[in-house]
C-alpha cells in the first residue's frame, strides 16, 4: 500500500491535526519535574537505608524516574519529524536536549529514523534485521538481544550507523552530540554530587528504561506480515491511560506512520477518526505491551504464530 492508498482525513481536519500547539513543553515540565522529585527523594532514602532494603523500599521512585526520563526522551521522536517546535533551531537544540541524559545521540537517530519511514520493512529499513543477515537463527538471536540488552548496543550503534548514512551537515552534529555527551559524562564525574545519587537517581533508572525503550521498539513492527505494507506491518498499541501519558501517546504507531507530521497530542483524534477503517484492513491493534511480549516469547520459542507476532513457516 503506497501513501495515496492510506486512509483519507477530511482536509479540515487533517489541518487542524497538523496545527502545532506549547502541549510538548508542559508534558516536558510534568517529566523534568517527576524525574526530579523521585531521583532527589529516594537519594535522600538512600542516605537513610543503608542496606539492601533501600532497592525494594526505593522501587516506585525507580519507576517513576526511569518513566519521566524515557518520556523526555521520547520528545526526540517529534524532533525527527519537525513538530517539537515550530522553529527549526529550537526543534533542533530541545531534541538535543532531550536525548543526552539518556545518552542518545538525536541527530543519528533522525538520519536512520526517517530511512525507517521511507524504507519501511524493505531493503534500505535500517530497523529491519534482515538487512543485515539472512539467517533465521541469527535473526532471531538479534530479537531476543534487543528485547533484552538492546539499549545499550544502540547507545553505541546509531551514531556509527548514522555518520556511515549521514551526508556531511549531518555527520557534523552527530560528531557535536558525541562532543557533548563526553563533557556531560566528564562534568557528571567531576561534579561534587554523591556517587549514591547518580546510581540511585540516574543509573537505575536507566536499567529499567532499557526495557521501556525494548519493548517499546520491539512491539512497533517486529514480526508483521507483510512488512512492507503500511498498515499490516505496524501496531498500534491500545494500553491504558497512564502507560499513553507516561510514552506522549506514540503507542498510537500506525497512526504516527500514516501521518508523520501530526504531533503526539493529536495521535487519539486520529486513531479515532481512522479506527473502523484500519480495523477493516487488518489493522494489528493489540491490547498492551504485554501482551506483544508474551505473544512474541510463545511465538520465537515454540515457532508458531501467535497473535499479531507472525513465524513465517520453514520451506
Amino acid at each position: 500500500m503506497n501513501a495515496l492508498e492510506k486512509p483519507q482525513v477530511h482536509p479540515e481536519l487533517l489541518k487542524a491535526l497538523y496545527h502545532q500547539k506549547q502541549h510538548s513543553y508542559t508534558r516536558l515540565l510534568v517529566f523534568v519535574a517527576l524525574y526530579a522529585v523521585s531521583a532527589i527523594a529516594v537519594f535522600f532514602l538512600s542516605q537513610e537505608i543503608q542496606s539492601f532494603w533501600i532497592y525494594p523500599v526505593g522501587i516506585p521512585f525507580y519507576i517513576i524516574a526511569a518513566a519521566s526520563l524515557h518520556g523526555m526522551s521520547l520528545f526526540t521522536h517529534e524532533g525527527v519529524h519537525g513538530v517539537l517546535d515550530r522553529n527549526p533551531q529550537i526543534n533542533r537544540f530541545l531534541s538535543i536536549a532531550c536525548a543526552l541524559p539518556v545518552g542518545q545521540n538525536f541527530s543519528a537517530y533522525q538520519v536512520l529514523h526517517l530511512r525507517h519511514h521511507q524504507h519501511l520493512g524493505a531493503e534500505g529499513d535500517p530497523d529491519r534485521y534482515k538487512n543485515y543477515t539472512r539467517q533465521s537463527g541469527l535473526v532471531f538471536l538479534m530479537y531476543w538481544g534487543r528485547l533484552l540488552i538492546g539499549y545499550p548496543v544502540y547507545l553505541i550503534v546509531i551514531p556509527i550507523l548514522g555518520w556511515l548514512q549521514g551526508n556531511a551537515k549531518e555527520r557534523f552534529w552527530i560528531a557535536l552530540e558525541v562532543l557533548l555527551l563526553g563533557l556531560g559524562v566528564t562534568g557528571a564525574v567531576l561534579s561534587p554530587i554523591p556517587r549514591a545519587f547518580w546510581v540511585h537517581g540516574w543509573l537505575i533508572p536507566m536499567l529499567l528504561i532499557n526495557l521501556m525503550v525494548n519493548i517499546r521498539g520491539m512491539s512497533q513492527h517486529t514480526l508483521l506480515e507483510p512488512e512492507t505494507d503500511l498498515i499490516r506491518g505496524t501496531r498500534t498499541i491500545i494500553t491504558s491511560p497512564l502507560v499513553r501519558f507516561f510514552m506522549c501517546n506514540e503507542n498510537y504507531h500506525l497512526e504516527h506512520h500514516l501521518y508523520p507530521a501530526v504531533p503526539w497530542y493529536h495521535l487519539p483524534q486520529l486513531h479515532e477518526e481512522l479506527k473502523a477503517e484500519l480495523e477493516r484492513l487488518g489493522a494489528p491493534y493489540i491490547p498492551s505491551y504485554f501482551s506483544f511480549v508474551r505473544d512474541f516469547a510463545i511465538a520465537s520459542l515454540t515457532k508458531t504464530t501467535t497473535g499479531s507476532v507472525a513465524i513465517a513457516p520453514k520451506t
